[in-house]
């Protein structure tokens, strides 16, 4: 067996278990048994792998801002800030976590003593809450824009983010005692008319800061089962019909900002309308499959501050090119 053959096979080794490693998050152990070697052999082996170049570490900073796109987006939509986020990964659940670090240190010094703060669901505005500084003085009123859900994951329980960021922040949250979604005019007219709930509605047009998140079109697999009881095919049909692109707080929209009214019949959350009469509203979202509603909701004026990633900028620009 020949020199250049050894080495060959064994950079092959060092790829394989670099990427069982790195990509595939297996544990050593892990790894050791299923390649027949011992835990210390793998580790011998993964430092190889970095001093050849196979493996590459890169540390992102989560507050990096690529100044030049985020100019771009201010002046192509009219926004008053926006900041963009670098990162190499476009794993979701890293640019998730990159965008809560950006977003929850941008809010830390948005939000004034005493202010009012409205607050969206979603994956990434649950990574905000959750890497929020704790800051128990600021005095908030923390107010949900929608009603409750199922028994879902915590990054769509509205109330739980509340709850989150008044431990962090100090002040009064409110809940509001509703299902997100309801069956009926009816119904729907009877809870948001209601003593419990009415006065939490009120609220909405009190708000000084709304946290959003932007939806797109194309629900998650979780999602589709969430709402497979009200995301009917009549539904789908005249939102595709429509064109929208995305939704805030399950309120839909095109991709010229329109609000779209073919959406959710019953939904008990705050309307585009409304949203837009905040003074500050912030929309957090990332991802090159979220470009086309991030350019709807900034064209709608529902958000005024965008908190994003590269990725996602990179397939917007070609959308707002005049």
């Amino acid at each position: 067996m020949t020199k250049t053959r050894i080495a060959s096979e064994t950079l092959r080794l060092l790829h394989t278990i670099a990427q069982l490693y790195y990509l595939e998050d297996k544990t050593q152990m892990e790894i050791a048994e299923a390649m027949g070697l011992s835990r210390s052999k793998v580790l011998r082996l993964l430092q190889e792998a970095r001093q050849e170049g196979i493996v590459q570490i890169s540390v992102i900073d989560p507050f990096e801002s690529i100044e030049t796109l985020a100019n771009t987006l201010k002046l192509k939509l009219g926004l008053s800030t926006v900041i963009v986020v670098g990162g190499q990964s476009n794993a979701p659940e890293h640019v998730r976590k990159r965008l809560g670090y950006a977003a929850a240190h941008y809010l830390g010094s948005a939000l004034r003593h005493g202010a009012v703060l409205g607050i969206g669901w979603g994956r990434t505005l649950y990574e905000v809450a959750q890497a929020l500084e704790s800051e128990p003085t600021r005095d908030l009123t923390i107010v949900p824009f929608m009603g409750g859900l199922g028994q879902i994951s915590p990054s769509f329980q509205v109330h739980t983010m509340a709850r989150t960021i008044n431990e962090k922040f100090g002040g009064t949250w409110h809940t509001l005692y509703a299902p997100a979604l309801v069956e009926n005019e009816a119904a729907y007219r009877a809870l948001i008319t209601s003593r419990d709930i009415a006065p939490i509605i009120a609220l909405w047009d009190r708000v000084d800061v709304a946290l959003v998140g932007i939806g797109d079109i194309d629900l998650g697999k979780e999602m589709r089962m969430l709402f497979a009881d009200y995301m009917t095919q009549t539904v789908n049909e005249r939102l595709r019909q429509s064109e929208a692109v995305g939704d805030i707080c399950m309120r839909f929209f095109d991709l010229h900002g329109n609000a779209i009214s073919a959406g959710l019949d019953y939904a008990i959350c705050i309307d585009l309308e409304r949203l837009k009469r905040i003074p500050q509203r912030i929309g957090v979202a990332g991802g090159a499959a979220k470009a086309a509603a991030i350019v709807g909701a900034a064209r709608g004026g529902f958000i005024n501050t965008l908190i994003t990633d590269e990725a996602a900028v990179r397939q917007m620009l070609p959308l707002i090119e005049d």
